[in-house]
């Protein structure tokens, strides 16, 4: 039988795979909003994330009744704070989605022609969805050490290909400012499209090494 302080430690880590879901979920659908150019879709993505912040602070609660109650030491403790960090990772990722959303939305409005850049898009968006997958699977911490070293560095493999179609997305930009007579604006708004999508990669990373701390121990990195 576990003891009540396991139990609320599995809840803890439950509570933190929902967050985590939402967030997938939400990147999900603004892929397909991308491809589909729907806006709707993108309205119920910004929905999906929109209360991420509530649960993040519920996480929050629990984690510091957890310390007050059981007084956890070492690997506990250790856990314990790493999820502390990782909430504000999730909710900063949640604003990146919503970030994006309003970004895309008025592209599409201004019926803004993304076709040419969707060789780079299109990418940019499977990197960041496949590093908050990787990054679901890693937040279940019953993985040996070895499925979660493997994991974090799938997201970094992920990251990694984020930073280059970011550049070549800049590049692109800079060589369309040049031939298109469009409104400089517009390719503004484009750039940090692109941008929104590569944070999220990098916020998946953050939350990636918070996780090894958990699980092997080591420095806690600030962010």
């Amino acid at each position: 039988m576990l003891s009540n302080f396991q139990e609320k430690l599995d809840q803890i880590n439950q509570m933190m795979q929902d967050l985590a879901l939402m967030i997938q979920e939400g990147e999900r659908l603004c892929f397909e909003g991308f491809k589909t150019k729907d806006m709707q879709i993108l309205d119920t993505a910004r929905e999906t994330v929109k209360g991420c912040r509530i649960k993040a602070n519920e996480i929050d609660n629990e984690i510091i009744k957890t310390l007050a109650l059981y007084g956890p030491e070492a690997t506990e403790l250790r856990e314990m704070v790493g999820y502390l960090k990782i909430t504000n990772e999730l909710v900063n990722t949640a604003g990146s989605i919503r970030s994006y959303v309003k970004h895309n939305k008025a592209l599409i409005a201004g019926d803004f022609d993304m076709s040419s850049m969707e060789s780079s898009f299109i990418p940019l968006h499977q990197s960041a969805l496949n590093s908050i997958k990787h990054m679901v699977d890693m937040i279940a911490l019953n993985k040996s050490e070895e499925d979660v070293r493997s994991l974090y560095r799938s997201i970094k493999v992920e990251e990694s290909k984020g930073d280059d179609l970011y550049s070549i997305v800049q590049k692109d930009i800079s060589e369309m400012l040049y031939q298109i007579d469009m409104d400089p604006l517009d390719f503004m708004t484009v750039l940090k499209l692109a941008r929104k999508l590569e944070n999220i990669s990098d916020h998946a990373v953050n939350i990636a090494k918070l996780l090894l701390f958990i699980k092997t121990g080591g420095e806690l990195e600030s962010y």
